[in-house]
């Protein structure tokens, strides 16, 4: 398959291919702790759940470009969306413009806004200077067969309230090389806050500058599940197995396990399985999800961009709730 990028007038076009190379730029999905009082403050009394995508870099590759698409599962009770902080986030290009900025800390809204961003974000954690590497070009087609849009879809922070704001779709990269002076480590690009019950499925890959720019896939999370390539599961709230359900299975981890700090059942990752654990398994107990079937079951494509070179990009699934 061949694969292209285009990441503005500062990064060059690379053609991605295979290659023997051993530097990786994997990626992970991991779920953070909200603090009480943000969470207060962005749900009400909605749930609060925020999941960072990371990518580890080693031997000597350096992330340059992320692909993504993601798309919050209908039918979750309560309904779900992507919070998008007013104070911090761009509708533009879903950066988070103060992430990690002097003064800010894990109490404060606007640490836990969806966003894109790149590894010298996280590195170098002042506004101006995280800011000018990141690049957001448009909207990923992976795995459709088509072309992109030039424009990417963000949440809005007009928007946070149930039913809108349930879509991420972009592709963005690093128009400065600012990441090629960072040593091998794991590094934030992307973090995903979800108020209420619903999760998601997220399709996509990473590319980097050592592997020949081959685009390494996103790996599956989820075991029990048979999920296409590129695919990660954000669970639905109470899904402590990652198997799709909320079920008697997942009751029985959190039973068996409370007061432990370091077994399955820690559903919103406070590092402690007590009462909130069972009672968000409990009012969730019958939700279930559906995986994305294959790469060809994701409707109709965009019109092709004008200014930018997309292929194989980041992708969605059609999302629907498993009777």
């Amino acid at each position: 398959m061949r694969l292209v990028h285009a990441l503005g007038a500062a990064v060059a076009a690379t053609t991605l291919v295979a290659s023997v190379a051993k530097a990786t730029v994997t990626a992970s999905l991991v779920q953070i702790p909200v603090n009480s009082s943000a969470a207060t403050a962005i749900g009400g009394t909605l749930p609060v759940r925020t999941f960072q995508l990371r990518v580890t870099q080693s031997g000597g590759e350096k992330w340059d470009v992320g692909s993504l698409k993601l798309s919050l599962v209908a039918g979750t009770s309560p309904a779900g969306y992507l919070y998008a902080n007013p104070t911090v986030h761009s509708n533009t290009t879903g950066e988070n413009k103060s992430y990690l900025a002097p003064g800010q800390t894990a109490a404060d809204a606007s640490f836990y806004d969806t966003y894109v961003t790149t590894p010298v974000f996280n590195a170098t954690p002042t506004a101006g200077t995280a800011a000018s590497h990141l690049n957001v070009v448009g909207s990923s087609d992976f795995p459709n067969t088509g072309p992109a849009s030039n424009t990417p879809v963000v949440p809005s922070t007009a928007t946070n309230t149930p039913g809108q704001n349930q879509t991420v779709n972009s592709v963005w990269g690093d128009q400065s090389g600012g990441q090629s002076t960072l040593p091998d480590g794991t590094y934030t690009v992307a973090q995903f806050t979800v108020v209420g019950s619903s999760g998601s499925f997220i399709r996509g890959y990473s590319g980097g500058s050592a592997a020949a720019n081959t685009a390494q896939f996103f790996p599956s999370n989820a075991p029990s599940l048979t999920l296409p390539q590129g695919t990660m599961y954000l669970p639905i709230l109470g899904d402590s197995n990652l198997d799709g359900f909320v079920d008697l299975a997942d009751l029985n981890n959190v039973e068996n396990n409370l007061g432990v700090n370091t077994a399955t059942g820690d559903t919103n990752a406070d590092g402690l399985i007590d009462l909130a654990d069972l009672n968000n398994v409990e009012n969730n107990l019958g939700n279930q999800v559906t995986p994305p079937a294959t790469a060809g079951s994701l409707g109709s494509v965009v019109p092709e961009p004008t200014s930018i070179a997309l292929l194989g990009l980041a992708g969605l699934s059609c999302l629907r709730r498993r009777r």
